[in-house]
């Protein structure tokens, strides 16, 4: 068990941009392509990967002092749930215990439910298996069950892999990345919500698709003239950065220069995640041809990180605008105690999964993160003594006395799920079989009435 964690140890250390590579291009000789294309792909997505963890150290440097001025000016400072962010969060995660069995667990659990036809996605995303053992690290400091903490974590995995199946589609449609999909921890969680609202716009004239874009043409010049800021990245970041600029009392030099950088991270979060766009379709390519000759009748799709959805430009748009809306929120929403910190510059990952659920709808895409704020910064709450009494299991501790710290990755409705039937003990066990039963019946129907399987 210890050299078995300390080998997940030692690869997660090593980093996403270049353990993320290295398996992608073994991925890309498994499933047969030559050796030097394959080392080009693995090595253009570590270029996207240490693109976007560049652009993403700007985005937290620049955004930071603005968001603490926020904080000071909406008086948050009562509020005692520190976001320490998505990075201390997945470190607490892979030091669980038993996050070594977990992951085999996870990993079986893939290879079983492809082999048996019950999802079509295989999961590579193995930095952020983290989200799992956060599951059931909370679940094993409740219950001490170590095996009802391993299915917990399971039950999140698996509720990934469909939601990731039956939106594979709009994900190739919506991001233009043909045999890949989104079972990410956070992003696939965020599924069953948009998947409801998407439902209940259908419904609603003003949420038509195309509506937002086809009266663009008659609207009056003030109302087009916001049209067109909000609908380019440069303008956008221009204006959001004059406003952060001016909200944080910064001289004139300090407002320009929050002001290009904003700009500046709108327009090149999509262009480094380009780059990893470009590594994967050769692998992605040869993979559906590999999985074509070995399981003929299916489309099977490699499950990626969330971080290839964000180029896109609606993505990046509504989730600058909620940064903001999510210091408001913490604000004026009662019960909330989180204040957000380290995870809202990243907003936009908040919002990556209801941009393909709603086929890049502005309205409907817009209106969903509003709704989605209350539940991530609710559920961030409550993670908040769980997460707190998981570090301190490992020896770690993030904030002061007097205050705990969550992340708003944690507001989560896969990590609260399991962890709250969890505490019924092993009726709660029987319950979440009975989900993942019920869930994996779903998405073989859905497979095989859309050709799949």
């Amino acid at each position: 068990m210890e050299i078995l964690n300390n080998i997940l140890t030692w690869i997660v250390d090593l980093g996403s941009y270049i353990f993320v590579p290295i398996l992608m291009m073994i991925l890309g000789l498994i499933f047969g392509l030559k050796f030097g294309r394959a080392l080009k792909s693995g090595a253009t997505i570590g270029i996207g990967l240490i693109g976007v963890s560049l652009v993403s150290t700007l985005t937290s440097e620049t955004l930071a002092p603005v968001i603490e001025k926020f904080v000071t000016r909406l008086n948050l400072n009562h509020l005692t749930a520190i976001d320490v962010g998505g990075g201390p969060a997945a470190a607490v995660g892979w030091g669980w215990t038993f996050s070594a069995v977990l992951i085999i667990c996870v990993l079986i659990t893939n290879f079983i439910l492809v082999a048996v036809k019950l999802t079509n996605t295989i999961n590579v995303d193995i930095y952020n298996f983290w989200y799992y053992c956060i599951t059931a690290g909370f679940v094993h400091i409740l219950t001490n069950n170590v095996p009802l903490a391993i299915l917990a974590g399971v039950t999140h995995a698996v509720l990934g892999y469909v939601f990731a199946d039956i939106y594979a589609d709009r994900t190739e449609e919506t991001l233009g990345l043909e045999g890949v999909s989104i079972p990410h921890g956070f992003a696939a969680a965020s599924a069953p919500l948009f998947m409801v609202l998407d439902k209940i716009y259908d419904k609603i004239p003003f949420f038509d698709h195309g509506k937002d874009d086809s009266e663009s043409s008659d609207m009056n010049p003030i109302l087009k003239g916001v049209s067109t800021v909000f609908g380019d990245r440069i303008y956008l970041g221009l204006l959001l950065g004059l406003i952060f600029g001016l909200v944080a009392g910064y001289d004139f030099k300090g407002v320009l220069d929050v002001t290009l950088k904003m700009a500046a991270m709108l327009q090149l979060f999509p262009t480094m995640v380009n780059f990893i766009v470009q590594g994967l379709m050769p692998i992605s390519n040869q993979a559906q041809a590999f999985f074509t000759k070995r399981f003929e009748g299916r489309k099977l799709s490699i499950g990626l990180d969330s971080a290839v959805t964000i180029g896109h430009p609606l993505t990046q748009t509504v989730g600058a605008i909620m940064i903001p809306l999510f210091m408001v929120g913490a604000a004026i929403i009662p019960g909330n105690s989180l204040v957000p910190l380290g995870e809202v510059p990243f907003a936009a990952f908040y919002i990556c999964f209801a941009t393909i659920i709603h086929r890049a709808n502005k309205r409907r895409t817009l209106v969903s993160g509003l709704l989605f704020i209350p539940i991530v910064l609710l559920i961030g709450t409550w993670s908040a003594p769980l997460f707190n009494k998981l570090a301190a299991s490992q020896g770690l501790t993030f904030v002061g006395e007097g205050q705990q710290a969550t992340t708003m990755a944690l507001g989560n409705l896969f990590v609260w799920l399991p962890t709250n039937i969890a505490t019924l003990g092993w009726i709660g066990g029987a319950v979440m079989i009975l989900i993942m039963a019920v869930a994996l019946i779903f998405n073989r129907k859905f497979l095989v009435k859309h050709n799949k399987i």
